[in-house]
């Protein structure tokens, strides 16, 4: 990205189920992250889902030879200057700006919540039916559960945040506003940007 998130975030690397097209996404703040992302991902995969990592299609970085050779990943390399041969990544990709670019200009925002957008964006296309899978869900098809959906909200929409009784004055405002920017990975949560 040209500009740096909130969260001094620069980069980002996306994880694609080829099955299922279930993505995940993980922001960097330089490049040679890419590997220690991965291990995190591969952990992931593993620990919470229960699934083993066979095959890891990627352009020709030599730091993951070692750790596919031990974890008993086959690799599939994509040659230099060709892309299309990692198809599915590369148009994940494209979808992904396609979709952030719109979300940060329609509604007039600035360009350091991209991190925010691209989250939010691929949040959607798990849950979204896609033609590819027979409109299913990425996220159903990696999962078998069908994923809620009666909670997303419009990114960059103004919201108003309630500020708990303890947490002000009698005088104080019961809420504060600010702009949605997505969903929380870790709870029931939305996130929310207050500017200032």
């Amino acid at each position: 990205m040209s500009a740096t998130s909130l969260s001094g975030y620069v980069y980002y690397v996306s994880f694609i189920d080829d099955f299922s097209r279930k993505t995940w996404i993980y922001f960097l703040k330089n490049k040679d992250e890419v590997f220690s992302k991965f291990k995190e991902f591969k952990a992931l995969v593993e620990n919470i889902f229960e699934r083993k990592i066979k095959v890891l299609r990627s352009d020709n970085e030599g730091e993951f030879k070692e750790l596919c050779r031990e974890a008993g990943i086959k690799r599939e390399l994509s040659t230099l200057y060709n892309p299309q041969q990692n198809g599915v990544a590369e148009r994940k990709n494209r979808s992904i700006m396609e979709a952030f670019k719109p979300m940060i200009h329609d509604q007039d925002l600035s360009i350091y919540l991209w991190e925010e957008a691209t989250r939010t964006v691929v949040y959607v296309q798990n849950i979204s039916p896609q033609k590819v899978l027979e409109n299913k869900t990425p996220e159903e098809v990696f999962s078998g559960k069908v994923p809620e959906v009666s909670h997303p909200r419009i990114f960059g929409c103004p919201v108003y945040i309630h500020i708990p009784k303890d947490k002000r004055t009698k005088l104080d405002p019961l809420g504060k506003k600010g702009i949605f920017v997505g969903y929380n990975e870790t709870s029931k949560a939305y996130r929310v940007y207050v500017p200032g």
